[in-house]
């Protein structure tokens, strides 16, 4: 900076009135996060301060990939999400140009002290950022206001957010274009090209008198601070989508660090509470959530029941709650509860909206603040199910089955042991030595269609040589259904049979081929003192193929597509074993569009395999849709949720002579002959 530059500079920004603008806007800013503090107390208490130092390495890294690299936000991971371009950079330019400018104003009081190289290379920094945030600000304006992008809502709040932020940052490069072309200009022009930004307004300014340069200078200068530190204080008090940048960093460093696909358990011994009816009842950590949601619509995009049609939106569950939570406690002044409230459950979330959830996860996985929409639902359907009785009719008869039958397929006349008539299996009571139990579930058991899917499992062990037994009569459904549709008790009863009778053959490795089994086993059971050690069927039968003991004999060249299972691959991250089971057994394989983590959901999690659907608003048939368009003979599945799911939506499509869905142990039975 040179000395005439310097000089006024100086005048202005170590004046006292600075420093008040300055305590004032701290002060307020402090007041509105006490605020939001004292609102999240009201909540119950949860368990987020432990591991530190797992925390801290996490958030360094994710602060890294998701916050600085901006991974999620421009889809690098995720093949589908390679639309999200657009969003990505906009909110990249916003985000980087933003916080640098920002930062150079708030110590922008030490630029007088900056010379020379120093002084160029800071100047040149701060306006590429700031002209890149000015790019990312129009990007938005354009998206918002004449692309229209559906999954943004657009409030008044949030149009006058953008244009003060543009103003604050037009407003600086003016500023800094008065002072280059008072003091720089007319003797330094060489350097004024540093600074970008302010350079061109300084061009424009050429031919006016210093003093009136100067008077303009003060004059933008002080409107320039006053709206640049004005505007974080009232973001504080009304607690604007962009204060995301103080939350969403807390948010992350007190994510669930505990295993995804595990919710978390109800003492039945020291509560009279089940599941959340009233927004105090959510832990501080999820109402954290709704302050720290950003309204992206990422989440809703990703959902496949709103895709189909349905009431539920995940963005709009937690911004009604977000909603209510301050209708319920204003804190303006105080925080006391306000006399009159609107029912949460049935009023401000519909049933519908709580039921139409497949507990799929795609919500949770698209949001890149690690928002938990998923366990809010789930604690609020608990309320439902197991206070109000409030649930759908045919979930309802699933319940009243796992109550007296054991399974959820209240229909069926078979038992536990009919799809194995022929084989020559042995039970766990009967077998004198086993490498691993066969736990076959309620659906390979029970469904005509899936028992071939346990019989082809069978058949690879037996060729492999595996020795393996069943539980047979003993086995009981691991209670996954009732957990996910709401009822608790039902869950850990089931849970705690089962852990007794595994414990008691002295069970250690358990195989299963529904992914659902397969979490609750390994995540799950754990919370109740069932600790074994449990492998999906795909992980298995991958891992015999690698070992070279089994041979392929008679490999087929279907053009075949693997549909990744929400439970094996969003919730257990098992991506890569299928697709080599698959590219064992056939020659011809595809990629679905949407595929690993952004793998659209079958429709039948969270109990709803056992739910009657609109015809209109089947979240299968949407897939089934997508599996028509790859152009493919073949669709493979690893969970009998999706094969029934799939082949329920190829007849509804009447498309069984274009497409058929196996499983893939059948694939690989099949290549055995």
């Amino acid at each position: 900076m040179t000395e005439a530059s310097r000089e006024v500079f100086w005048n202005i920004s170590v004046s006292w009135p600075m420093y008040v603008v300055l305590a004032l806007a701290m002060v307020v800013l402090c007041y509105g996060v006490y605020i939001h503090y004292k609102r999240w107390l009201v909540g119950q208490p949860a368990n987020r301060a432990n591991n530190w130092w797992q925390r801290t390495k996490d958030f360094l890294y994710l602060a890294v990939v998701e916050g600085l690299i901006h991974r999620k936000f421009l889809g690098i991971e995720r093949p589908y999400r390679r639309r999200e371009l657009f969003a990505g950079a906009m909110h990249f330019f916003i985000f980087w140009g933003f916080i640098v400018f920002l930062l150079a104003t708030i110590v922008g009081i030490w630029e007088a002290y900056l010379t020379g190289p120093v002084y160029l290379a800071f100047s040149v920094i701060v306006d590429a950022f700031g002209i890149l945030a000015v790019v990312g600000i129009l990007m938005a304006l354009f998206r918002r206001y004449i692309w229209k992008c559906k999954r943004i809502d657009n409030k008044w709040e949030d149009l006058s957010t953008l244009l003060i932020i543009l103003v604050i940052i037009v407003s600086g490069f003016i500023v800094e274009g008065l002072r280059i072309a008072v003091s720089e200009l007319p003797t330094h022009a060489d350097w004024a090209v540093f600074s970008p930004g302010g350079w061109v307004f300084a061009k424009a300014f050429e031919g006016a008198s210093p003093s009136a340069l100067l008077n303009w200078h003060v004059g933008i200068w002080w409107f320039h601070v006053v709206l640049a530190y004005g505007l974080f204080a009232y973001l504080a008090l009304v607690n604007s989508r962009l204060f995301h940048i103080v939350w969403d960093p807390v948010n992350i460093f007190f994510r669930n660090l505990g295993h995804k696909g595990a919710l978390t358990p109800i003492d039945f011994e020291k509560t009279e509470q089940f599941g959340v009816s009233k927004i105090e009842e959510f832990t501080w950590k999820q109402l954290f959530d709704l302050d720290a949601c950003t309204r992206c619509g990422r989440c809703q995009d990703a959902c496949p029941a709103y895709a189909s049609g349905k009431s539920l939106n995940p963005k709009q569950i937690i911004q009604d709650l977000k909603n209510h939570l301050y209708e319920v406690y204003p804190g303006k002044f105080s925080l006391k509860p306000a006399a009159e409230r609107k029912e949460m459950l049935g009023g401000v979330i519909t049933d519908e909206a709580l039921w139409d959830c497949t507990t799929c996860r795609a919500c949770m996985q698209a949001c890149p603040i690690y928002v938990e929409h998923v366990d809010k639902i789930i604690d609020m359907r608990r309320n439902l199910a197991m206070e109000k009785s409030r649930f759908p009719e045919a979930a309802q008869e699933a319940l009243k089955s796992l109550n007296t039958r054991f399974h959820p397929y209240r229909g069926t006349t078979a038992t536990r042991t009919t799809w194995c008539e022929g084989l020559d299996i042995s039970t766990v009571a009967d077998a004198a030595d086993i490498d691993v139990l066969y736990w076959v579930g309620c659906s390979a058991a029970l469904d005509d269609r899936n028992m071939k899917v346990a019989r082809a499992t069978v058949k690879v062990l037996q060729a492999a040589g595996v020795k393996f037994a069943i539980l047979g009569d003993e086995e009981v459904c691991c209670g996954d259904p009732a957990r996910r549709i709401g009822d608790e008790y039902l869950f850990q009863t089931l849970c705690k049979q089962n852990i007794e009778i595994l414990k008691g053959h002295n069970v250690k490795k358990i195989l299963t081929s529904c992914p659902h089994c397969f979490n609750s086993f390994k995540f799950e059971y754990p919370q109740f003192g069932g600790n074994f050690e449990v492998v999906h069927h795909t992980q298995f039968l991958a891992g015999l193929l690698k070992d070279g003991k089994l041979k392929i004999k008679n490999p087929a060249a279907l053009k075949t597509a693997y549909h990744d299972s929400c439970y094996l691959g969003r919730y257990n991250d098992v991506y890569s074993e299928p697709r080599q089971i698959l590219h064992a057994v056939n020659s011809k394989n595809v990629e679905l569009p949407r595929r690993l983590s952004d793998s659209f959901c079958c429709g039948g999690g969270g109990g709803h395999i056992w739910m009657e659907e609109d015809a209109d608003k089947r979240v299968n048939e949407r897939r089934v849709e997508e599996i028509l368009k790859a152009d493919v003979k073949c669709v493979a599945t690893a969970c009998p949720y999706c094969l029934t799911m799939l082949e329920d939506g190829i007849k509804a499509k009447n498309a069984e002579e274009t497409v058929k869905a196996v499983d893939l142990s059948e694939l690989l039975a099949a290549a055995l002959e």
